[in-house]
């Protein structure tokens, strides 16, 4: 088989796959809620709940705050990576 045709069937499944998720979602989107509140109780539903010890250990005094900021990581390399999935673990606003 030609390149072209292995390359064109791959496309082909490749589209079948994201119809089949797309039913399987229902048409909505796969996005989490956002939680308007961050609370400290520690939950499988607060993906920031272990982070919050830190304002329970007097640490960090307003912890919420850091969903308003916004940081931009210039390459996300090695390091930069494992930054941006750092910070978007804490909670923090926007990663440009």
């Amino acid at each position: 088989m030609a390149e072209g045709g292995r390359v064109e069937l791959l496309e082909r499944r490749v589209r079948e796959l994201e119809r089949e998720l797309e039913l399987a979602r229902g048409g909505r989107a796969a996005a989490r809620a956002r939680i308007e509140t961050m609370s400290p109780e520690v939950t499988d539903s607060n993906p920031y709940s272990r982070l919050m010890a830190l304002k329970r250990m007097g640490i960090v005094k307003d912890y919420e705050k850091i969903r308003t900021f916004t940081v931009a990581i210039v390459g996300v390399g090695g390091v930069g990576s494992v930054t941006a999935e750092m910070l978007t673990r804490c909670g923090i606003g926007k990663v440009i």
